[in-house]
């Protein structure tokens, strides 16, 4: 059997490509699961302290996480399946809140909640001395005119209906209000990511990191970025620095293995690549990548499973028919 599997190895280099093919250009049907991004403020704009408790719930009914806002008034939501789902603010002193989000076409949702003080008169002042509103806030927050931080919020809410040219426009107006607004930079790439305007999106994105060096999520779409126009010495940068900001980030753990496979280090992506199928076990271009490394361990039952659950999750995904014929040949020659 190792003689054939040995062969099958060349076969799966073939198709290898596909399976690196990144969220950027996955089928609008596909794309199980995703990031959803939270971002709690003040009816007037102004960031939500961090400690603002966070609940995401599935559209059906049932939790699906809680969080804490962090500084900024922000959290982020990792999830391994599609769906609909309801973000909901739910924390004492204030309104109750929700918003309805979708992961289906897209790898990534934006919500932006209001929080509401219950009584009026407890509202923070924008000149507040409370020592948490204070640590959330920086100077650059404060210095964000508001116009450019409306344009943005217009941004992040255009581009998470999928209405990239309207998000683009919203984005570029916020920099032109206020150059030196790495989110706002960040954001920029990922719509240029969605239209696959790459030169676009690496300059968004460098000029994001250049005025935010610890924002991750930049370093992340930059890595997805090179990973796609093959820039793979650029992408292991990018993508490691991620992983030195977020280290448990799934997506960026994913990328790199894509990285390393693609440049001939099976062995460095394998670890990458289990990790990130075991937090996102419903996307399912991770699991070819797997496969491929299984095959490359000379283990084809265990390369077979992880093909078989591709089709599981994607019968129908732009893979499934180099897959079924790799499905094929791995059960003849394990039935050997």
């Amino acid at each position: 059997m190792s003689r054939f599997i040995s062969r099958l190895l060349l076969l799966s280099v073939l198709f290898l490509p596909l399976a690196c093919t990144s969220r950027a250009q996955r089928p609008s049907n596909s794309g199980p699961g995703g990031l959803i991004r939270v971002q709690v403020r003040f009816p007037d704009g102004r960031p939500a302290p961090s400690g603002i408790h966070v609940r995401l719930e599935s559209a059906e009914g049932g939790s699906e996480g809680d969080l804490l806002t962090v500084a900024g008034g922000k959290c982020e939501f990792q999830q391994s399946t599609s769906g609909v789902f309801v973000v909901r603010l739910a924390n004492s002193g204030y309104k109750e809140v929700s918003a309805r989000v979708e992961l289906i076409n897209n790898p990534m949702a934006y919500v932006v909640l209001d929080l509401i003080p219950i009584k009026t008169e407890d509202r923070a002042p924008a000149t507040t001395t409370q020592a948490s509103l204070t640590e959330s806030i920086s100077v650059k927050d404060l210095t964000i005119p508001q116009e450019a931080r409306q344009e943005f919020l217009k941004g992040q809410e255009t581009l998470r209906a999928s209405q990239t040219d309207d998000s683009i426009k919203h984005f570029q107006k916020a920099i032109k209000l206020y150059d030196p607004y790495p989110q706002a930079y960040q954001l920029l790439g990922e719509a240029y990511i969605q239209k696959q305007s790459w030169p676009e999106a690496e300059a968004a994105l460098k000029r994001s990191i250049e005025l935010e060096p610890t924002l991750a999520a930049s370093y992340m779409d930059l890595g997805g970025l090179r990973n796609q126009t093959k820039n793979y010495a650029g992408a292991e940068e990018a993508l490691k620095k991620c992983l030195e900001l977020s280290p448990d980030s799934p997506a960026a753990k994913y990328e790199l293995a894509k990285t390393y496979m693609a440049t001939g280090r099976w062995q460095d992506a394998a670890p990458l690549a289990e990790d990130a199928v075991k937090a996102l076990p419903d996307l399912a271009s991770a699991h070819v990548l797997l496969a491929n490394i299984r095959l490359k361990q000379r283990n084809g039952a265990a390369a077979l499973h992880e093909y078989q659950e591709y089709l599981r999750l994607e019968p129908d995904g732009s893979m499934a028919p180099q897959v079924r014929e790799m499905v094929a040949k791995l059960q003849q020659a394990l039935s050997k």
